[in-house]
């Protein structure tokens, strides 16, 4: 049985605005991968109990969910999981490869510029309302690119997810070995933006 601890709890219910339904649908088929079969029923049955509840059965990847009920997805993964950071970051890679996201940005995968341009325009893809996803830096001679996330709460374990998500958006771009790391973040610093630097070989 989960138990959600005062700051999962405040971190959750802290993150307003709205998400894309597909965002969960592009990643329960990660999950059974990982996990198993039944795996998406059993963070469902748990997320109900902590009333955080989504049907997958009856949402549409259309509709409109709160984000908060996309981090409580999160977050109760990690307990009836027992998982890590690092997991996260796996779950971050693998849902990417997978997503609706990849084949809009598609379109604009012509050049490092192109897909950075576009960035928070694919981020309203998923997340609806709430947050803007900004890139503040494209450095090529040091092989860098810096992006800010405002406006946005979210969980630790949602900072590990992005962080493999973006690095596998940025693989497709880039090729060879791409590593994004969060070096600024409201759960650590206690600032108000989540900047994510992004580097490659």
């Amino acid at each position: 049985m989960v138990t959600l601890t005062k700051k999962d709890k405040e971190y959750i219910d802290s993150t307003k605005g709205k998400l894309v339904a597909r965002g969960i649908f592009d990643h329960l088929p990660v999950m059974e991968r990982m996990f198993g079969k039944g795996a998406p029923e059993k963070v469902e049955k748990e997320m109900r109990r902590l009333g955080y509840g989504i049907n997958f059965s009856e949402t549409k990847i259309s509709d409109k969910i709160p984000t908060s009920s996309y981090i409580a997805f999160l977050v109760t993964q990690k307990y009836v999981f027992n998982l890590e950071e690092k997991d996260f970051r796996k779950i971050g890679t693998e849902t990417a490869k997978l997503s609706f996201l990849l084949k809009f940005v598609s379109k604009f995968l012509v050049s490092l510029e192109a897909i950075c341009e576009n960035s928070n325009v694919a981020w309203k893809k998923y997340y609806y309302e709430g947050g803007e996803l900004h890139i503040t830096e494209v450095n090529k001679e040091e092989k860098k690119v810096t992006a800010e996330l405002r406006d946005f709460v979210g969980h630790p374990v949602h900072c590990c997810y992005l962080e493999g998500y973006f690095a596998q958006i940025m693989f497709f771009v880039l090729g060879g070995k791409v590593t994004c790391r969060e070096e600024a973040c409201p759960f650590k610093d206690g600032g108000d933006i989540h900047r994510f630097v992004i580097t490659w070989e």
